[in-house]
């Protein structure tokens, strides 16, 4: 599963590594580094700890190499998309659990509105990287969660998560659809 460390990807890994314990399966946490925060490999590690801690592998994964100077969260994107289908393939894992929520679907949409080209997250998908995806699955199970509930539960639980800023920079344009007007939730 691809691990982040936010509250989204960390609800799924709660919930993913009580399954994986009850159906004794393996569960592999995958953090992808992008190099692009100096805090980032104090967040990998962070990764690594809950991972371990909730009994899941866990293996860092980094984008190394320049950066564009245009269009970085696609090309971000389009990179981890790469290092997750490449590390599933290894692993010998067909699927790769994404914690992607209903704010998620929201923020794609009032992206596209804007202008953005942006993909609409399905809950079941081929990867979208050839040939590194090739039979590699994306698999959303939280497209009908809302973040905010998923964050109650944690909080619930105990747990915190990483806010990574750039979840807040107007740059970007998923930070503008976030603080932008209310966005229609699917039901």
């Amino acid at each position: 599963m691809a691990l982040s460390g936010g509250s989204d990807s960390t609800a799924l890994l709660r919930l993913a590594a009580d399954w994986a314990a009850e159906q004794g399966r393996p569960l592999l946490a995958l953090t992808v580094d992008h190099r692009l925060n100096s805090a980032s490999a104090a967040w990998t590690e962070r990764c690594r700890r809950l991972a371990e801690g909730l009994g899941a592998g866990f293996q860092p994964l980094s984008w190394d190499g320049p950066k564009p100077s245009s269009g970085l969260p696609a090309r971000a994107r389009q990179a981890r998309h790469r290092l997750l289908s490449e590390a599933a393939r290894r692993a010998g894992a067909a699927v790769v659990l994404m914690g992607h929520t209903a704010d998620d679907l929201a923020e794609a949409a009032a992206m596209r509105d804007a202008g953005s080209t942006v993909p609409s997250p399905r809950e079941w998908s081929p990867s979208p990287v050839w040939p590194e995806g090739r039979d590699v699955f994306l698999l959303r199970p939280l497209l009908e969660t809302r973040r905010q509930d998923l964050r109650d539960w944690l909080t619930s639980l105990g747990h915190d998560w990483i806010e990574d800023p750039a979840n807040a920079d107007p740059r970007f344009a998923r930070a503008r659809a976030r603080q932008g007007p209310a966005m229609a939730i699917p039901s």
